[in-house]
């Protein structure tokens, strides 16, 4: 067999496998990519449900509640569509208002002026009650690693 034969078909066999293994590099890195990426994203999503469900809980939260939940979703507009980021922001205010309709009730005598100020609680807690039930439809489309997931920052 001739020499150049050889050498031919060895380079062609190395660069063969160095494509091989670039590929599998890559899927790799893509998969890990994924990964961090749906991480990021479950805190926020996690940050959320935690935020809401001491508002179930308790009808009411604390300051450090609030502290934790701005912290937990503040990377939010870089790592959600706008409809994410505007259901946290819409969270966020509803919880305030529902904080304050409860502050300024507390100091007033039972009438009129505080039963229409507990109805307007009411309806705000309502609202945030109801948003446990509504996280997976608004997170989902963020938190799948299927294919078929609709993610629009999906570019790998």
């Amino acid at each position: 067999m001739n020499p150049s034969w050889v050498t031919a078909i060895a380079s062609t066999i190395f660069g063969i496998s160095a494509i091989f293994f670039a590929y599998q590099q890559w899927k790799i890195n893509t998969s890990k990519l994924k990964l961090d990426l749906f991480e990021k994203r479950y805190a926020v999503y996690d940050g959320v449900r935690k935020f809401l469900s001491v508002i179930l809980s308790e009808a009411t939260f604390t300051d450090k509640d609030l502290f934790q939940y701005y912290a937990d979703t503040s990377d939010a507009e870089f790592l959600f569509g706008s409809e994410v980021v505007t259901f946290i922001d819409k969270v966020k205010r509803k919880s305030l208002r529902m904080r304050t309709l409860q502050k300024k009730y507390d100091r007033l005598p039972t009438g009129e002026k505080r039963s229409e100020l507990v109805e307007k609680e009411h309806v705000e807690l309502e609202w945030l009650m109801g948003q446990l039930s509504q996280l997976r439809k608004v997170f989902s489309p963020y938190l799948s690693f299927s294919k078929e997931a609709n993610d629009p920052f999906d570019v790998i």
